[in-house]
């Protein structure tokens, strides 16, 4: 079609072909300074009959972008049978094109995240407000409609035109570059799509931008469906070591597969670029950030002379809440007044908290030493260390002593030990967290009957707490040897080899010795079975 005419426009060279049609540089009939990229769509029969009458009214509402990160529509129509799209004209490449050429070098596959992420990121994020700020979403986010101009500048192409054209087919062309490989899980459980859809191709687009690669690789439709519904992706800071963990988890958010664990709007997501990027510049570290271009710019002509519509309803410059005087003052007042607060109320003194504790110390409920501990002792060590005679040194070592063999029964806390006492309490409580109460009850007997008596200081520390750990365990029924529970195990064993099923026989016996084989008993009548 190269040379021929669709309505105003004159079209020149074939640039590009894309699952929509074919994009042409066209240039303005009526003015020839103007340049357009027209895009001329593929006939699809699975469109209705009336969509060519319908198609130039229902692109209208385009007109309502009016933003320098988005390009400007320019008008549609259909000639001769063919329908027909034109927008602003952006010298440079598509993004797909930089991220490719740059992921055949190995050493840097990906673009710099200083210099380029949160350029990118942030124009990119620019545009989706202006949009979503309209109930215009993009519907097909990806990187080959991402233009940067020779100056620097970024331009979204394609915005909202999926509204209009319905949303693609699931027989997608398995390109990871492509529409497929950016599309939100909802798009294939077949749920609404949403403007926090438009923020997960966004997140797939800063993946990309970061590693030097899609998110995810598939060879057929049903695979990226597959994988975007239930794969999770590896984290970019396993690609990119050094990438800051705030941006590494940003990214990881953006492409939640539950459209409810992601930013909840365009907005949120650029307060969290502008924050981190704050807190990398205070610890010395300089990120290229755009200048806010706002979207006050003048509408766009269309290529008709009508009057554009829509720009009634534009939304003011979205400005911080920590920067807003209704906010901030009334925030630091409070905080001055919560400061005068805490050095102005009168605190009780040394003796007043440790009376307050003799109490709960002398309790038989452990819920109340934790009480002394937390409401008493710990603020009396902390705000009074000097008051602390041999008494209460002791009342708060019981205390802590205590919380330590509390904590490290719960969750197995490890310790250097300092003596043979010491040792033999650790590897008691280390038997007591995996559930051997009796190997535990054994440890801490013979422990306290060895160590008693000792003439190492230290050591009464944990005999106390041997005891301690002995008075709560709970009361354990007569041991029984792992023998003794495994008689049928034996008896299959003893079936087996009467059958002559040798090898099966064999399978079992390398088994009970490999689990057992700190078991003497068992190993012992292992041994003498047949």
């Amino acid at each position: 079609m190269t040379g021929g005419r669709l309505g105003n426009w004159i079209l020149g060279e074939e640039r590009a072909r894309g699952p929509l049609g074919v994009i042409y540089r066209a240039q303005d009939g009526q003015h020839p300074e103007r340049i357009a990229a027209v895009t001329v769509l593929t006939p699809d029969p699975s469109r209705s009959p009336d969509f060519l009458q319908k198609f130039p009214s229902e692109m209208l509402f385009l007109q309502r972008l009016n933003h320098p990160n988005i390009a400007r529509f320019y008008d549609s129509g259909v000639a001769a049978g063919v329908a027909y799209y034109a927008w602003e004209w952006v010298d440079g490449q598509d993004l797909a094109t930089v991220l490719k050429q740059r992921s055949r070098r190995p050493e840097e596959p990906g673009l710099s995240w200083k210099d380029e992420l949160f350029r990118l990121a942030a124009s990119l994020t620019r545009a989706l407000i202006h949009g979503h700020h309209r109930s215009i979403l993009h519907r097909g986010m990806k990187p080959a409609c991402i233009l940067i101009a020779p100056d620097g500048s970024v331009k979204v192409t394609e915005f909202g035109v999926g509204k209009v054209l319905g949303q693609p087919p699931l027989s997608l062309a398995a390109d990871p570059w492509g529409l497929a490989g950016y599309m939100a899980p909802e798009y294939f459980t077949g749920k609404p799509y949403t403007k926090r859809s438009d923020l997960y191709a966004l997140g797939g687009i800063l993946y990309t931008i970061v590693t030097g690669r899609p998110p995810f690789v598939a060879n057929s439709a049903a695979e990226f469906m597959h994988k975007h519904c239930y794969t999770l992706p590896e984290r970019p800071s396993q690609l990119v070591p050094k990438l800051p963990i705030e941006l590494d988890e940003l990214i990881c958010a953006l492409l939640a597969k539950d459209a409810n664990r992601r930013p909840t709007s365009a907005v949120m997501v650029l307060e969290e670029l502008d924050r981190i990027r704050g807190k990398l510049e205070r610890k010395g570290i300089t990120v290229i950030w755009p200048v806010d271009p706002g979207d006050r710019a003048e509408p766009p002509t269309p290529a008709d002379g009508s009057p554009t519509i829509g720009e009634s309803d534009d939304y003011p410059a979205y400005r911080p809440l920590l920067s807003r005087p209704a906010v901030v003052i009334p925030a630091f007042l409070v905080v001055i007044g919560l400061i005068l607060l805490g050095l102005f109320w009168p605190h009780p003194g040394p003796e007043e908290l440790y009376a307050a504790a003799v109490p709960l110390l002398n309790s038989d409920d452990p819920a109340d030493w934790d009480r002394a501990w937390d409401e008493y002792l710990e603020p009396l060590s902390r705000r009074y260390p000097n008051a602390l005679v041999a008494e209460r040194t002791a009342a708060v070592q019981h205390i802590a002593d205590r919380r330590e063999l509390h904590r490290a029964l719960e969750a197995g806390a490890k310790s250097s030990f300092t003596s043979e006492a010491h040792r033999w309490y650790a590897h008691g409580l280390a038997l007591a967290r995996v559930g051997d109460e009796h190997a535990a009850y054994r440890v801490w007997t013979e422990m306290l009957l060895l160590f008693s008596g000792s003439e190492n200081p230290g050591d009464e520390r944990w005999l106390a707490l041997a005891r301690l750990g002995l008075a709560g365990l709970p009361q354990l029924p007569p041991e029984t040897t792992s023998a003794g529970k495994l008689s049928a195990v034996f008896q299959r064993l003893k079936d087996l080899e009467s059958a002559g099923r040798h090898a099966e026989a064999e399978a079992i016996r390398a088994a009970l010795g490999d689990l057992y084989r700190d078991d003497p008993k068992t190993l012992a009548k292992l041994r003498a079975s047949p």
